[in-house]
């Protein structure tokens, strides 16, 4: 009987710790997430603006991809588990920041 409480103590702490350790990794990642959108600012104004090229970085694109990354990341650490969301409100990445200059 000890050993089956034991085994049950050890697990419960143990999956315990494993949760703070993806949290912290879940809040490193937002934190991570935050650095490349300043990184994408800083291209931006740095971007050569009187540079025509036919193809440029939709920088617009990325933040909004940036964002919702952020906020799945925040939805699974803050979320309320009994409510599921609704599937027509999710969105998906878009993967491709290049965009056609329309002249």
């Amino acid at each position: 009987m000890r050993n089956a409480a034991f085994v049950f103590l050890f697990s419960f702490v143990c999956s315990t710790v494993a949760y703070a350790d993806e949290t912290s990794e879940l809040e490193q990642a937002m934190r991570q997430l935050e650095s490349a959108k300043q990184a994408l600012i800083r291209a931006q104004k740095s971007a050569n603006a009187g540079l025509k090229s036919r193809l440029y970085f939709d920088y617009q694109k990325a933040h909004q991809d940036i964002n919702t990354v952020k906020q799945g990341i925040n939805f699974y650490i803050n979320g309320d588990r009994a409510q599921p969301r609704d599937p027509r409100k999710l969105k998906s990445l878009s993967g491709y920041y290049d965009k056609v200059r329309k002249n």
